[in-house]
């Protein structure tokens, strides 16, 4: 309610992305051991910080997570990788995973408030709907961009694009060196 209305403020910060990462696979950790899955996480080195609300990035990430998780049968697998592109100016958030897909016809209502794509998927998986949606308006917060590949039986990427600064001022900003 308060992204609709307009109240909600992103408290913009350097970030060390690893850490975020970190903390977001631990929240799911457990749900994630209970069914047995594997979780892959890649870190590529040259992302190290970004300009972002800690807090927002952490719940972005965390409810694509335990979607991953809800929606991959046992023995699975789920993961997250990281990538910065800096000739683009951007860092690529991917969550992954070996679950159940969606049709292509279905991807492009994922991100609407309240939707459920198939009432039988409601009964078998809980949520509300709005999961998605918030990640959506979060991302747009920031300036960024969420896209979806997925394939029925075989699973689903989720892509999240944060806007970043070249790669020179990340280091110098991991680094410390800003005097």
């Amino acid at each position: 309610s308060k992204i609709e209305a307009g109240k909600m403020e992103l408290e913009i910060d350097k970030v060390y992305v690893e850490s975020v990462c970190r903390a977001s696979l631990q929240f799911i950790k457990q749900a994630a051991l209970k069914k047995r899955l594997k979780i892959s996480s890649i870190v590529v080195s040259n992302v190290t910080t970004i300009q972002v609300d800690e807090r927002r990035l952490k719940q972005i990430l965390v409810n694509l997570l335990i979607n991953a998780v809800k929606f991959t049968p046992e023995d699975g697998s789920i993961g997250l990788e990281v990538e910065g592109e800096p000739e683009h100016h951007v860092v690529r958030f991917t969550v992954w995973d070996t679950g159940i897909g969606i049709s292509y016809d279905k991807i492009e209502h994922l991100f609407q408030p309240f939707v459920q794509l198939d009432a039988t998927f409601s009964r078998r998986y809980e949520g509300v709907g709005l999961g998605l949606s918030l990640v959506y308006r979060m991302v747009e917060m920031h300036g960024g961009s969420i896209s979806v590949e997925s394939e029925v039986g075989k699973g689903s990427r989720f892509i999240v694009s944060l806007p970043w600064k070249d790669s020179k001022d990340a280091e110098i900003g991991s680094l410390g060196d800003r005097e």
